[in-house]
């Protein structure tokens, strides 16, 4: 039984503009070292016990704010027009002005900017904001995609991706059998195609599948290791395409290169992450660091 039907999708474009807020969330130490666990992080800024004065969060960790923004979203999905068995994560782009630590409370904000149609499908893209009282944190642009087809019949990306310097990094990361439950408690992605093989298939996928946000914050340790000596503050911006679905209990290889900048102070690299049978699950892959 597939739940995905052949009916032609439009989301309801009067829901443009529309802002959704949560918080605010009150960040603690056992919340960053979840969430650094969750994604197979070794750094011990995020989860170090003997340096909690100096513990920071990863850089995807403000990610655990989204859930709440979204829970409102889809209260309104009937509505809207979004079926949340045909949705999958299409894009995700974040900028950092600041590293979060524990005590910061976060109030966050989604407003739905753009409502696009891509062939048979539909594109849905959020602003969201996080902020520290009246400072701005973090800032993201997450990109959903309704699917008109069944996923086995949606087309492969054919756009020219942008062109890649010299391999200056690479980093591989083992995915645990049950690394979608846990960065689902970490994260509260609870959205059961994560979770559940039997709610994937009824979603057109072979079985579940790990959440975008998780295979994103597994590709920053590529560049924040090998790059940054570890240093997390000094990544201001990445932007990833989750290109194909990934799956428990491989392999995942990033691969980081060189990318050409008139900026003096700015750097920028190209990355992107393969699975282990040699399909690149992230695309068009940019980052940025001082």
């Amino acid at each position: 039984m597939i739940l995905i039907s052949e009916e032609k999708l439009k989301l309801n474009r009067e829901y443009i503009g529309k802002q959704y807020n949560s918080g605010p969330l009150l960040v603690d130490e056992d919340s960053i070292r979840r969430y650094a666990l969750a994604t197979n992080e070794k750094n011990s800024l995020y989860t170090d016990k003997g340096r909690s004065a100096e513990l920071i969060a990863p850089p995807i960790y403000p990610v655990v704010f989204i859930p709440m923004l979204l829970e409102q979203l889809v209260e309104e999905g009937e509505a809207m027009g979004l079926d949340i068995l045909r949705v999958v994560h299409a894009e995700q782009e974040m900028s950092w002005k600041s590293v979060i630590r524990p005590g910061d409370e976060i109030h966050s904000s989604a407003k739905i900017v753009a409502m696009k149609k891509l062939g048979v499908h539909e594109l849905l893209e959020l602003e969201i904001l996080c902020m520290r009282q009246d400072e701005l944190v973090v800032e993201m642009q997450y990109r959903l995609m309704l699917r008109g087809k069944k996923v086995s019949e949606m087309k492969r990306e054919t756009a020219t991706a942008p062109e890649k310097g010299k391999k200056i990094a690479e980093q591989t990361v083992f995915v645990t059998e049950d690394q979608g439950v846990r960065y689902a408690e970490a994260s509260g992605d609870h959205n059961p195609i994560h979770t559940s093989d039997e709610v994937a298939r009824l979603a057109g996928l072979p079985r579940s599948i790990l959440q975008g946000l998780c295979t994103m914050a597994i590709a920053s340790q590529a560049i924040v290791d090998e790059l940054l000596q570890g240093d997390p503050s000094r990544l201001k911006a990445m932007k990833v395409r989750f290109s194909k679905p990934v799956f428990m209990a491989q392999e995942l290889t990033t691969d980081v290169y060189e990318a050409e900048s008139n900026e003096k102070e700015k750097h920028f690299v190209h990355f992107e992450t393969w699975d282990s049978k040699g399909v690149v699950v992230l695309t068009r892959g940019i980052a940025e660091f001082v």
